[in-house]
């Protein structure tokens, strides 16, 4: 029988090729009748191994076989995507009325969608370029540099920057607007904007070692804390929101429509999509790059979990009285329940805004690490840099401490570009064979994020203004 099964079992070549398989394996030498079965099932999974290797991105010469897998990936997902939506979705709803839920939706599949083919995009570079099977610091645009060139990478560079410096600056607004709101300083004499002020400098403590950590599979454990944060906050606002329920909810009022609240509301929605930035770089420390795309897939669902319930209950309870981030509309009937719950959610709200202040700040990190020379490994210089960035990020907050028109300009602009403009673009160039439906349907996602980006970034760039103006 061992002779037999010696006669079926091959044994692999050492091979890089992606499309090797099986049956161009050598026979094993002859070694005695005492081969055994287990010895030609060890040659078998050998084989296998070296078939499918290939997927497995490397670093320099080593394997990432810690790096992330689909569920690491969602989460990391979840953490970046959800936080800041939960708590201006509602007020953003409100604004666009009841088109909001539409524009919601329509957001969601379209983000959802651009974040997948923006995964087969860099999964078909790989394939194409060498170089790419290995770790990469800019993915994102690396993918714009193949599809249209130098100029594409540049734009998709600025971009990034901009969103995320932008981003980092609304989770840490909102995250010291939540702490002043749970911890009153003892401070004589100081006004509300005051205390955020104050609260800016001690975020900006607590961020700043976590700041100096290397990618994100460095440190996937806070982003799992964050994730599960951000669920139980979800539901513990839900019950708040349902506590403060009318008993008549036909009392609630809704305000009137115009055309700039209907598109600050809109730039608020694209924001709330808006991690698709950081998708490529995630994505690049999986160990199976070609897995990505369901990881958006299982996320995508998770964040209209949270995202759904929360906007519908803050539309039918609060109405024209909703304030722009939630957590200061519930508890104001001195419900003592529902202050309790409130206090909480504002901990766990407050510490994945933290988290997704960290993460989102990582690509930009390395990004200027690697214009500067910096080494990949935790060094002096890294600490000075990503020092230099968070400084800046607080000195933009305490300039303009208010997160709304922030957020409505970066959602309206840069992220407009990012998830639904570029994705699209440069899958249609770099992607073989794109059916004709599918390059009607991206064309309609471009036609209609430019169109919500440009009417987001004009109602913004007035509310910017406003706040000087007072």
């Amino acid at each position: 029988m061992a002779g037999h099964l010696r006669g079926q079992v091959r044994i692999p070549v050492k091979s890089t090729e992606p499309n090797q398989s099986l049956s161009q394996f050598v026979m094993p030498p002859h070694s005695g009748e005492e081969e055994t079965l287990i010895k030609h099932v060890e040659y078998l999974d050998k084989a296998r191994s070296q078939v499918y290797d290939y997927e497995v991105i490397t670093r320099g010469n080593a394997k990432l076989h810690n790096g992330l897998t689909v569920f690491t990936a969602v989460v990391f997902i979840v953490a970046q995507v959800a936080g800041s939506g939960v708590l201006a979705l509602p007020a953003a709803i409100v604004g666009a009325g009841w088109t909001g839920f539409g524009l919601l939706v329509l957001c969601w599949l379209a983000s959802g969608y651009c974040g997948m083919i923006l995964g087969r995009s860099w999964v078909i570079l790989r394939e194409r370029h060498d170089e790419y099977k290995s770790h990469v610091r800019n993915p994102y645009p690396a993918i714009g540099e193949k599809a249209y060139g130098g100029w594409a990478s540049l734009a998709v560079t600025i971009s990034i920057n901009l969103t995320l410096i932008g981003v980092a600056v609304v989770f840490m607004i909102l995250a010291a607007g939540n702490l002043s709101n749970l911890i009153e300083l003892p401070v004589d004499y100081a006004s509300k904007t005051d205390e955020l002020r104050i609260w800016l400098v001690i975020c900006f403590a607590v961020l700043l070692p976590c700041s100096w950590l290397g990618t994100p599979k460095e440190f996937w454990g806070i982003a799992v804390g964050a994730s599960l944060a951000t669920a139980v906050a979800c539901l513990m606002i839900c019950v708040c929101i349902a506590l403060d329920m009318p008993t008549d909810l036909k009392s609630v009022q809704q305000p009137t429509l115009d055309f700039e609240c209907f598109f600050s509301a809109f730039g608020k929605i694209l924001f709330s999509f808006g991690g698709v930035s950081i998708f490529p770089t995630i994505q690049t420390d999986m160990k199976k790059a070609s897995r990505f795309p369901l990881s958006v897939f299982w996320a995508y669902i998770s964040v209209l979990a949270m995202y759904l319930p929360v906007s519908v209950l803050g539309f039918v309870t609060y109405g024209r009285d909703i304030t722009p981030n939630i957590l200061d509309s519930v508890g104001r009937d001195e419900n003592n329940n529902v202050a309790i719950i409130s206090q909480v959610v504002l901990v766990l709200v407050s510490l994945q805004l933290l988290v997704s202040c960290v993460i989102t700040l990582n690509p930009a990190s390395q990004q200027l690490e690697e214009l500067c020379n910096v080494p990949r490994k935790f060094c002096f210089k890294r600490c000075i840099l990503r020092t230099v960035l968070l400084c800046f990020i607080l000195g933009i907050g305490e300039l303009i401490p208010k997160f709304g028109p922030i957020l409505s300009l970066i959602g309206g602009s840069t992220v407009t570009a990012l998830t639904f403009v570029f994705p699209c673009l440069f899958y249609l160039r770099i992607a073989p064979n794109v059916p004709l439906h599918v390059k009607a349907f991206l064309c309609e996602i471009m036609t209609v994020g430019i169109f919500g980006g440009l009417g987001s970034t004009y109602s913004a760039i007035n509310e910017i203004r406003q706040v000087f103006i007072q």
